[in-house]
């Protein structure tokens, strides 16, 4: 018998099965092994290769709570000189990267936030 036959005879139940365990093996060699750090890193292109940025280089995002009393203003940048183009409540949770630059967390694309009044909400993990 062919190996094409022979797929074609098993049942949907072992099919079903083969399924799992390749979705549980897979993940756990991707979990376990450590690379999903590498996986998930930014890529870099050098001509016609792609090289993974190294495991390390992963920027963290944590919970934080706004502490400031008339509220947190969102910049397009990492400094007091780039413009404003939104602001959280006093008291409002955001997700922020847990590494600063000049003293400001990213909180998304063009969207930065003074880290003088950000506190860490130990409660939840990093992401």
């Amino acid at each position: 018998m062919t190996v094409t036959a022979a797929r074609r005879i098993m049942s949907p139940r072992r099919s079903a099965a083969r399924t799992v365990a390749v979705a549980a093996l897979s993940a756990a060699a991707l979990l376990g092994g450590g690379l999903t750090a590498q996986a998930a890193a930014p890529a870099r292109t050098t001509g016609a290769a792609v090289e993974l940025a190294p495991a390390g280089v992963l920027a963290t995002k944590c919970y934080y709570r706004v502490n400031a009393n008339g509220g947190l203003q969102i910049r397009s940048g990492p400094g007091t000189g780039y413009s404003v183009v939104g602001s959280y409540a006093n008291g409002s949770t955001i997700l922020a990267s847990a590494s600063t630059t000049n003293g400001f967390r990213n909180v998304g694309t063009n969207r930065w936030v003074s880290s003088a009044y950000t506190v860490r909400i130990t409660s939840y993990p990093c992401e």
